[in-house]
């Protein structure tokens, strides 16, 4: 557990410059690392902290933050103090940090009375191209030898934000839904979750696809069953099971894929392929969040010259991406495919058969699309590919396109050798909140994590806030005026009407963040009750000040 404290912008005691110049870095769509599990001492519910409480602030991170980690202590918004963490130190390593705070402001003195709020920003120098942040070899949670399906949990607003899900398939190893941390660790309850309600069957379809909705619920296919959707909380236990989308809610002949889900409670809409007839389809959910009894759907794409639709998901407006499982080499029908948002008053109520792009057609590295997802801002696209049939998996890869027009913007892993193999075969892929993408690798028996190139950064929120009680009130001093005159430093301020001139001093520093110690030569004085004016010598040609009470 660590303790470091950094002077914020707006520190509460408040400080001027002569010249100021301030550095920064912007947070950008595609940033990679971030914390999550933010817990404050070993909870996500309030605490209550008196002055001298030392209080414990643990989070992951899901990559080492290589420009370092800052814990913002905030009061209505307002920044309180700035804890900042430097790279390869706790509080900015990958994994699991613990760190401190000990109900101090900016200025080292205890803060008023009141509820404060805690938010991690994490910050990385990032990678000249995509990078892959697991380690086949040393995260071994990220071994599933069957692994169907994948997701991330992208709600802000949970504990569970960040938890990655992957289905598992095979008897051959834990066959179910695995349950796993930013950084691959262990879910605080356990990293596996096996049947929860629902026997699965395992033979490379049981479980299948998985979605996770915006409220937090995991969405998983029965693929053994042509399609029946089954739906949990995070932590995938029996008393969340509900069974949504059964035999009676499939056409006749269908085997349905995905799903993809659209909006939350009682407005969610299943979004599901039909494997047979290269169909898109949708379902809502009623009062009790499951589908009405025999509602078969409504076909929303109907494109019979992409056969063997395989799986699918909706940007943020609408906009329907979808891929066909072709495995014959050579093949040169389109494997991927846009669709714009279904309206039905614009479309006469009958089901879209024009794609916006389609690409793929005769490339043998966009064989065997297995799984689409789309990224949160909407700009990318990745889509699994398991290579053609009879090809041992040489063209097997993830490929990020750009969602506009489907042209590809990184190749992840074709031809790339994992372990002295360069054989794939991917099978799903997904994306967390931040822009990082996760897929699953079924040769290897691994899923795997890439991010984004680029310099970053990602603030989270803890849910929890501190309230603090019995912290003796005061005014706080605040600089009002500087003036410089005839080599003189003169700052005006303000504090309690009842402080007396020795009741502060000076503090100087030659940079922003450096260490300020008390000035030299410096005179306080009163002027009136609260109204207060220190002078001190020029010292070299930038100083940074701040008062001390």
């Amino acid at each position: 557990m660590k303790l470091n404290r950094e002077l914020p912008w707006n520190w509460v005691f408040g400080w001027l410059v002569i010249v100021l110049a301030m550095l920064g870095f912007e947070g950008r769509a595609n940033a990679n690392v971030y914390a999550t599990n933010i817990k404050i001492d070993g909870d996500i519910t309030n605490v209550v902290a008196s002055p001298g409480d030392l209080i414990t602030i643990t989070y992951i991170l899901n990559e080492p933050a290589t420009l370092g980690a800052t814990v913002q202590i905030l009061s209505g918004g307002i920044t309180v103090t700035n804890l900042f963490f430097p790279p390869d130190n706790e509080g900015a390593l990958r994994g699991f940090n613990s760190v401190a705070w000990d109900g101090l402001d900016g200025g080292g003195q205890n803060v008023a009375g009141g509820m404060y709020s805690v938010n991690v920003t994490a910050a990385s120098s990032g990678f000249t191209n995509w990078t892959q942040t697991t380690s086949d070899t040393a995260d071994v949670n990220t071994s599933v030898i069957d692994g169907r399906g994948i997701a991330v949990d992208r709600n802000l607003a949970s504990p569970y934000y960040g938890r990655i899900f992957v289905a598992n398939s095979s008897f051959g190893d834990s066959l179910g839904i695995l349950k796993l941390n930013a950084d691959t660790s262990d879910a605080d309850e356990g990293s596996f979750s096996a049947d929860a309600g629902h026997f699965w069957s395992g033979g490379d379809i049981s479980p299948w696809k998985l979605a996770v909705s915006a409220d937090d619920f995991v969405y998983v296919d029965d693929l053994a069953n042509n399609g029946d959707i089954f739906r949990w909380d995070p932590t995938i236990t029996t008393n969340s099971f509900l069974h949504v989308l059964r035999q009676d809610n499939q056409p006749a002949g269908s085997v349905l894929s995905g799903p993809a889900i659209v909006g939350t409670g009682t407005n969610a809409q299943i979004w599901m392929v039909n494997t047979n007839n290269a169909t898109v389809l949708k379902w809502s959910v009623n009062t009790n969040f499951v589908c009405n009894s025999n509602d078969i759907g409504s076909i929303v794409v109907g494109n019979t010259t992409a056969p063997n639709l395989f799986d699918l998901d909706l940007d943020g407006n609408g906009n329907i991406y979808t891929c066909a499982y072709l495995t014959v080499s050579g093949n040169p029908a389109a494997r991927v495919f846009r669709y714009p948002a279904y309206n039905p008053s614009t479309n006469a109520g009958m089901p879209e058969a024009t794609a916006d792009w389609a690409v793929g057609g005769g490339d043998d590295s966009y064989a065997g699309a297995s799984g689409v997802a789309v990224d949160p801002t909407g700009a990318y696209i990745a889509v699994a590919f398991e290579g053609p049939a009879g090809g041992f998996s040489t063209n097997g890869n993830t490929k990020i396109l750009w969602a506009t027009n489907g042209a590809l913007a990184a190749n992840l892993d074709l031809g790339v050798a994992f372990q002295g193999d360069a054989n794939h075969d991917d099978t799903d892929c997904a994306w967390d909140a931040v822009g990082n993408v996760y897929y699953t690798d079924v040769y290897f028996g691994r899923w795997r994590a890439f991010s984004p190139p680029g310099t970053n950064q990602a603030s989270t929120m803890a849910l929890a806030s501190i309230q603090m009680i019995g912290a003796p009130p005061s005014t706080k001093p605040q600089i009002s005026g500087i003036t410089v005159v005839a080599g003189t430093v003169n700052i005006s301020f303000t504090g309690s009407t009842n402080d007396p001139a020795s009741a502060f001093t000076v503090m100087a520093a030659p940079v922003v963040n450096g260490s300020y110690v008390g000035a030299s030569n410096s005179v306080v004085t009163q002027i009136s009750p609260g109204i207060f004016q220190a002078s001190l010598p020029v010292n070299g040609p930038a100083q940074y000040y701040r008062i001390r009470r």
